[in-house]
C-alpha cells in the first residue's frame, strides 16, 4: 500500500506563493513535477472561492473549477508515468494533490 502525500507550502496571507511537495512511501518525488507546475495550483476539481469587492465591502462566491480524476490523470500522464505506471497510486496522488490545491485569489490574503 503507498503512503502518498502532497503539500502545498503556500498559505494565508500569501497562499498563490508557494511549492508543491510530493513524497511516495517516503521518497520525495517533487522534482518530477513539471517545473510550470511546482508552484502554482494543479487544476484538480473542487469547489473553490474568489473575492471582489462591492460598495467598499469584501465579497467572497464560491465555484466550482478543475478536472475531475480521470481528464485529470489523463491530462498529466506523462510526468505521473515517471513516477508510477500504476493506476491506483496515480489515482491516490490526484486525491492528495485536490485536498491541497487552491486558486489564486482563494484566500482573501490580498485584499
Amino acid at each position: 500500500m503507498d503512503k502518498i502525500q502532497a503539500k502545498w507550502s503556500g498559505c494565508y496571507p500569501n497562499l498563490c506563493h508557494g511549492k508543491w511537495t510530493l513524497i511516495i512511501n517516503d521518497e520525495d518525488v517533487s522534482d518530477l513535477i513539471p517545473e510550470e507546475k511546482q508552484d502554482s495550483d494543479m487544476n484538480t476539481i473542487g469547489e473553490y472561492q474568489h473575492w471582489h469587492f462591492e460598495d467598499w465591502k469584501e465579497i467572497f462566491e464560491s465555484y466550482e473549477d478543475g478536472l475531475d480524476k480521470d481528464t485529470w490523470i489523463k491530462t498529466n500522464k506523462e510526468w505521473l508515468d515517471r513516477i508510477t505506471d500504476n493506476k491506483e497510486t496515480q489515482e491516490k496522488i490526484f486525491y492528495a494533490i485536490q485536498k491541497e490545491d487552491f486558486r489564486p485569489g482563494s484566500c482573501g490574503g490580498c485584499i
